[in-house]
């Protein structure tokens, strides 16, 4: 099942910095990869995908981890959680939140 992403305003201006700097044109690529990914499929095994307990989305919601990239210093992760869906009428879509696109903590 497809879902919708949805960017905090965090997430929002991370992306933004990613898109305008043209030295990090491969890091944007990996991140645009690991957005597609998780669009699709949040447990694509490319993405090893786990729980990051130290942070809670703003309704107490259960944040995950993603990985944009992998054995790099200073590694890209994608940090966010399920929901709120959209509700229109009788039709639902599932959204993700992502919360912050930043080096690994």
């Amino acid at each position: 099942m497809e879902r919708k992403l949805k960017f905090t305003p965090t997430a929002d201006a991370q992306w933004t910095a990613l898109e305008k700097s043209p030295s990090t044109a491969a890091l944007l690529a990996q991140v645009r990869k690991a957005l597609g990914y998780l669009e699709i499929d949040p447990r694509h095994r490319g993405l090893h995908t786990h729980e990051f307990t130290s942070l809670a989305g703003v309704h107490g919601e259960k944040v995950f981890e993603a990985y944009a990239q992998n054995d790099t210093p200073g590694a890209y992760r994608i940090f966010w959680h399920y929901g709120p869906d959209e509700i229109r009428g009788r039709k639902r879509t599932p959204v993700i939140t992502v919360v912050a696109i930043t080096r690994h903590p």
